[in-house]
């Protein structure tokens, strides 16, 4: 868990949640409060940009995924626990992670409750891409519909059965809890969790 307490097994805390439901914000949160890796998959998408007119966007956003595993996989390897931010929108993804040698997973789902405060953040985000042009976020979706559309797109795939991996459902559009306070419950939700596995 943090650096200074490792002595189980590393945690990968797996975000989950569609775009805009506050994933980033949080992941941000949570991989400071636990002084550890945070590995995006918007990071290493954004780098495929070049790539874009050469391959199919379907492609190119599993190659995204397969870095991010890989990625995750050396950092657990070496004993450090990460903060994984991605939608794990299919169960391969989190099957990829749970495999990973001796590792604790557990899932932080963000799930906005004020569908209208989610819609806000996400098309004020989108207005930022489409000022700033191509770049971070340049394959995100920029309005509702967009949205939407992306999760028509994935015909109910996202709500499957986890299993027994540990996980916590986060409101983020709650405006009585900012991400700080998001983190504070996480690293207790971790800390439990390492506590039962030992």
């Amino acid at each position: 868990m943090m650096a200074d307490e490792q002595s189980g097994p590393a945690v990968v805390v797996a975000m989950k949640g569609h775009p805009g439901s506050g994933k980033s914000t949080a992941a941000r949160a949570i991989a400071t409060a636990l002084h550890c890796p945070l590995l995006d998959k918007d990071d290493v998408r954004d780098c495929t940009l070049p790539l874009e007119g050469l391959a199919a966007a379907g492609l190119l956003n599993e190659l995204s995924y397969a870095v991010l595993w890989r990625v995750a996989e050396r950092q657990v390897r070496l004993g450090l626990s990460v903060v994984v931010d991605s939608p794990l929108s299919r169960r391969e993804h989190l099957d990829t992670l749970t495999c990973l040698p001796a590792a604790l997973v557990v899932i932080v789902e963000c799930r906005p409750n004020d569908e209208e405060e989610w819609r806000r953040r996400l098309e004020e985000r989108g207005v930022a891409v489409a000022s700033g042009g191509a770049g971070d976020g340049w394959h995100k979706p920029k309005t509702w519909g967009e949205l939407e559309r992306l999760v028509e797109g994935y015909q109910g795939c996202t709500d499957y059965e986890i299993g027994d991996v540990p996980r916590i459902v986060l409101d983020t559009t709650d405006p009585t809890v900012d991400a700080q306070m998001i983190a504070a419950k996480v690293v207790g939700f971790v800390r439990s969790h390492l506590a039962c596995s030992q």
